[in-house]
């Protein structure tokens, strides 16, 4: 599981911080935590037009391309740098947790693809570290991490060392590198309905949704899925000379996916990937109740509550605030670069009988503790 994030100098982000351990005492809705309620699992994350969420979602998926080929949106991460500080590089910081052992990979970048510093460190005790800027590194440690010699090898400028050293080591499956090379591999994240069926990690594959439905024989499950929000249409496959296609039954068939309405195509594009869900070690969706009525939004917010996984959202539906099915310390304030949960933004004790909404909408949190 991801511990801890910083990045510093990213596009708007300064200096940004998400711990994920920063757990209050509060006795409601542990389902938000992990199993032992000691880690934030499921957030939602708030925040005026342009106060940075999706650039939040890019920033923790910086580590998926950076170590792996997975699908990334370059154009995403043009203007990589904080405008206000351009001549510094981005720096990127990790923690996780695998059993018992902490992993914290630190990184540094001048663009999307330039590396200037990284280093890896295991329970505390540094595996490698080197800065190309001042030449210094050290390499000292690797023997006792299964990776000697390597680095007398390393000759890619552009690459991450540990991306090549995790590539060329022979690594046992319950070695802390492989754990995380594998976690960072089933990170996913995605976007809402109007751009696409947009994503990051997890897999390489572009597919129509409507035609992954079909060639895997999923037509009643997903009919059954939008059934459970609110859609409640009954669908065929009709197979025409060059493809298979979704209607919808009614006295004159209608081609589904090219009459649907947007909240349903993102019902879609979350089916769609909760096929994929279990796969996955982290799940970043971007406004993932846009075209969503408020009922739906609850109800997938809930769905989303059911997965093991950590998953991020973002938002501006202040109806999740609602202590009913969340908690002050899943929920986050994005604003001016700062992002804080809404229990860390008040001195007030939040309490079971609260209405977080009304108390936001008030300007209780507005101020930093």
């Amino acid at each position: 599981m991801l511990l801890k994030f910083q990045v510093k100098n990213f596009k708007q982000f300064e200096n940004l911080e998400l711990d994920f351990q920063n757990v209050r005492d509060y006795i409601i809705n542990k389902d938000c935590l992990t199993k032992n309620s000691n880690v934030l699992k499921t957030l939602l994350v708030y925040g005026p037009n342009a106060s940075g969420k999706s650039n939040l979602g890019l920033a923790i998926f910086d580590i998926v391309q950076h170590l792996f080929d997975h699908k990334t949106d370059p154009s995403a991460y043009a203007y990589y740098l904080n405008a206000d500080n351009p001549q510094e590089p981005a720096s990127f910081s990790y923690t996780f947790k695998f059993g018992k052992t902490v992993v914290r990979y630190d990184y540094s970048k001048l663009s999307f693809k330039k590396i200037v510093a990284e280093a890896l460190y295991i329970n505390d005790k540094l595996v490698f570290s080197l800065d190309k800027r001042t030449q210094q590194q050290d390499f000292s440690h690797l023997k006792d991490w299964g990776l000697s010699s390597l680095n007398n090898l390393f000759k890619d400028e552009d690459m991450s060392f540990l991306r090549y050293a995790a590539n060329n080591a022979n690594l046992k499956e319950n070695s802390a590198i492989f754990k995380l090379m594998n976690f960072v591999s089933s990170m996913l994240w995605f976007r809402r309905a109007d751009a696409g069926n947009n994503f990051i990690g997890l897999h390489n594959r572009i597919e129509n949704i409507d035609q992954y439905i079909v060639d895997n024989e999923l037509l009643e499950k997903y009919e059954a899925f939008l059934g459970q929000y609110g859609v409640d249409e009954k669908l065929e496959v009709i197979e025409l000379p060059d493809k298979k296609v979704i209607y919808s039954k009614h006295k004159q068939k209608l081609p589904f996916f090219a009459i649907m309405s947007r909240g349903t195509s993102a019902l879609s594009i979350l089916f769609y990937w909760s096929c994929f869900f279990q796969q996955t070690s982290f799940i970043f969706i971007d406004e993932f109740d846009a075209f969503y009525h408020a009922k739906v939004s609850e109800d997938v917010f809930k769905f989303l509550k059911t997965l093991k996984q950590q998953v991020v959202l973002t938002t501006h539906n202040t109806n999740l605030l609602d202590n009913s099915i969340t908690r002050a310390d899943c929920c986050f304030e994005l604003s001016k670069g700062v992002l804080k949960s809404l229990a860390d933004r008040t001195s007030r004790e939040i309490r079971a009988g609260n209405n977080i909404e009304k108390l936001y909408l008030a300007g209780e949190f507005d101020s930093d503790v």
